[in-house]
């Protein structure tokens, strides 16, 4: 039964959740570990994707640039055939043609004067503007001039047009050189043309880091400077390119070419993790994988685990049968050893459950004493009675069981069962069957009963359970009452002749020696009492060890009658070894059990020997106080009360009386359960022997209960003080400790105590008791 509060779940709900989760997690881990190993892989295959084609492209814009460098050259050649300037401009015209290429183009002599212009359609009348200027300033003209080769430029703004552009310087064998504008426009359809269509993002970067083209459509160009980004930084100084790099709010894989022919620089870019197309499919697979698992699990999980507890179900069915009262032959069986042993076990279980249910019944109705078992949480109806109640009672068990007893009448008023129901002991749980009350109760032909009730609470699961024992003192009442009335007519003839005491000194001195006598006899009946109760817990004590004994016996004996019969029917081997093993364990336990016994009852003879004997022999302090915990241990054992001894078992050795002795330390234990722990549900009590540094022997007992009143501390030791007088106190136990312990063992005895915090006895004893104390009497 699950615990209040807890959820509780069918197997076949865990078994499928289980099947579930397994499924996920494999399929997880796998994938995982998958996506661990691959994504670094597809990671580099990028990046080494985007290095080839960044080179790639790298070429192929070289070669489309390369075709205006021969455009240019070819145009030089024939300039240098033409005689005048307006020959070389129309020439210039029409290498320009409709401007798509070039904007413009300038020949200028190696000073720097511009000798002759082509310009766009758009453009040309501002030819004679242009005519006569001079370039020598310009970085384009001048690193053509002073290199001696073709020369791109970085990107500039055009003195002509006013637009941004990039120039293009190509010398000629008679020292001039010829500079054409090419547009942005054209770079960017020329790049694009050679990108193709790629997932990754190129930038075509001058050497001032600005972006001449790229290949998303132009929109970095005139918007970015790169020259400040630490993979143009890297690619310009020659170190490693970082593993990634962002821009415009995307992180990217890195690649650079360098244009030698251009001077200029490639930087391509391949989306980094997530945004990688490839990594992208991967984690989209590893995940479509996940899902089909959860999907099918979810499919199959139910069936699998319906097919896998189908035998433990049964299992569970024919167990309700069992507990509903109910008879079952064979125990299922399936192809599942663990269930089958299951199964087996249940059954076992099962019939040893009715066997030891037939055991209590019989019990039960064997008692002499009318019993009665009702449901408290159900009005108490009666859920069985035993035979004795039934006689007792005149009634059938079966016309008894399933009523209360107001429906059967059994109480002769309403007011004797109130007062039986609201009695603290019919309502409290635990604790062994207290008496708590009487009742007037009827026969079946209405014959009063008086019956004196034992009752207890027992708790079964969420049952409670209320057994009842009846007593029936209805004689035993009658003879009371006329004993009370005999009692009452002696005390009338008492009052009559009190007068007459009154005048009788020497009776009233006779009375005195009375009352001391009866003092001397109340003394010794204190110390039977107490030896009383040692015999009672030690007997109750022996029930256990002498019970297995006998039933290991009484097994035995039937194993031997069995074994006999076997030999007559041909004795074999095995039958012969488990004979042996059988006796072997059986003697084995009543061996355990019957010395356990002894020494029990060797424990308390000593015990015995010494409070009745009071004879002086020398011994260890442990050895007394180990015998009589031994011998107190049982009627303590049904308290809720602990028991500590911390006494050294040698080294303290008296040459004094060990029965004054043990029967000094059995009333200190027994004071401490009776007052310090009353109203208490628990308790310890620490028994302490130790030297005093004067070489006294001192023997403590302490505990925490709830300690003596500070008023009554000083005469603690007086006879007949007491809290529970007339509650089965006598206010002697703490005397008769005291007058031994200073009258016959020469010692001292004092008490310590805070209110509510416990107290503490102490007893110091002098190694050889005086000679005087030897008979042993106490008064």
């Amino acid at each position: 039964m699950m615990g209040a509060g807890k959820q509780s779940w069918q197997l076949r709900t865990v078994l499928s959740a289980l099947m579930v989760v397994t499924t996920l997690v494999t399929v997880g881990t796998v994938g995982s570990l998958l996506l661990w190993v691959r994504i670094p892989q597809l990671e580099q295959e990028s990046k080494e994707a985007l290095a080839r084609e960044t080179h790639d492209l790298t070429a192929r814009v070289e070669i489309l640039l390369g075709a205006l460098e021969s455009q240019m050259v070819l145009v030089g050649h024939a300039l240098q055939m033409s005689g005048s300037a307006a020959q070389s401009s129309a020439i210039l015209d029409r290498a320009i043609g409709d401007g798509h290429a070039f904007r413009a183009i300038y020949l200028a002599s190696r000073a720097g004067t511009v000798r002759a212009a082509g310009l766009a359609p758009d453009l040309r009348s501002r030819r004679e503007e242009l005519l006569g200027g001079d370039l020598s300033a310009n970085p384009l003209f001048v690193a053509s001039r002073g290199q001696h080769e073709i020369v791109w430029s970085d990107k500039y703004l055009s003195g002509l047009s006013g637009a941004v552009t990039v120039g293009l310087a190509v010398p000629l064998d008679d020292g001039g050189i010829l500079v054409a504008e090419v547009p942005l426009t054209y770079l960017l359809s020329t790049f694009e043309l050679a990108a193709g269509q790629r997932s990754s993002s190129i930038w075509l970067v001058d050497r001032t880091g600005e972006i001449v083209a790229d290949t998303r459509e132009g929109r970095s160009v005139g918007t970015v400077n790169m020259l400040n980004q630490p993979i143009v930084q890297a690619a310009i100084k020659g170190q490693t390119l970082p593993a990634e790099f962002r821009f415009e709010g995307g992180n990217y894989y890195p690649a650079v070419a360098h244009s030698k022919k251009l001077d200029w620089y490639f930087v391509a870019g391949s989306p980094a993790g997530l945004g990688n197309k490839q990594v992208q499919g991967a984690v989209i697979f590893v995940g479509a994988g996940f899902l089909g698992s959860l999907l099918v699990g979810l499919l199959l999980a139910p069936f699998w685990a319906s097919w896998f507890t189908k035998p433990l179900r049964n299992i569970v069915e024919r167990a309700g049968q069992i507990t509903r009262g109910g008879v079952v032959g064979q125990w299922p069986r399936g192809s599942i050893t663990e269930f089958n042993d299951l199964s087996s076990d249940l059954g076992q279980m099962a019939d040893s459950l009715r066997e030891r249910e037939q055991k209590y019944l019989a019990i039960f109705n064997g008692f002499p004493v009318p019993m009665a078992v009702t449901d408290a949480n159900n009005h108490y109806v009666h859920l069985d009675v035993n035979d004795a109640w039934c006689d007792v009672f005149g009634r059938q068990r079966t016309a008894v069981v399933g009523h209360t007893g107001l429906e059967l009448g059994l109480f002769q008023s309403p007011g004797s069962r109130a007062e039986l129901r609201e009695s603290p002991s019919l309502v409290s749980d635990g604790g062994s069957a207290k008496m708590v009350g009487e009742s007037w109760l009827l026969h079946s032909n209405g014959t009063p009963i008086l019956g004196q009730i034992y009752a207890r609470m027992v708790s079964v699961g969420s049952a409670r359970l209320r057994v009842v024992a009846m007593v029936d003192i209805t004689e035993l009442r009658r003879i009371e009452n006329e004993l009370r009335n005999l009692n009452t007519e002696l005390e009338t003839r008492v009052a009559g002749r009190t007068q007459a005491l009154e005048t009788l000194n020497e009776e009233l001195s006779v009375t005195v020696v009375n009352l001391r006598q009866t003092q001397a006899e109340l003394v010794r009946a204190e110390k039977m009492a107490a030896l009383g109760g040692l015999v009672a817990g030690v007997a109750h004590e022996l029930n256990t060890p002498l019970g297995n004994g006998l039933l290991a016996v009484t097994s035995m004996g039937d194993v031997v009658r069995d074994f006999r019969a076997e030999m007559q029917a041909g004795l074999k081997r095995s039958a012969l070894e488990g004979f042996l093993v059988t006796v072997e364990q059986g003697a084995d336990i009543a061996t355990r059990n019957l010395q356990r016994a002894a020494d029990l009852v060797s424990s308390f003879k000593q015990v015995a020997v010494d409070q009745t004997s009071s004879q002086r022999r020398s011994f260890e302090l442990a050895e007394v106080v180990n015998e009589m915990v031994t011998s107190l241990a049982p009627s303590l054992r049904r308290t809720p009360y602990r028991l500590v001894v911390d006494v050294p078992s040698s080294g303290l050795r008296l040459d004094s009386y060990p029965g004054p002795l043990g029967q000094v330390l059995g009333n200190l234990i027994n004071n401490a359960v009776q007052h310090g722990f009353d109203g208490r549900a628990h308790g310890v009590i620490r028994v302490a022997g130790t030297r005093a540094p004067d070489g006294a022997i001192v023997l403590s007992v302490a505990d925490d209960g709830k300690g003596i009143p500070a008023a009554l501390v000083p005469r603690i030791f007086d006879p007949f003080v007491t809290t529970k007088m007339g509650r089965g106190g006598t206010g002697l136990g703490l005397n008769i400790a005291y007058n031994a312990v200073v009258n016959l063992l020469g010692g001292t005895l004092r008490v310590t105590s805070v209110e509510g915090e416990g107290a503490v006895f102490e007893v110091r004893l002098a190694e050889t008791a005086p000679l005087s104390g030897g008979n042993g009497h106490l008064a």
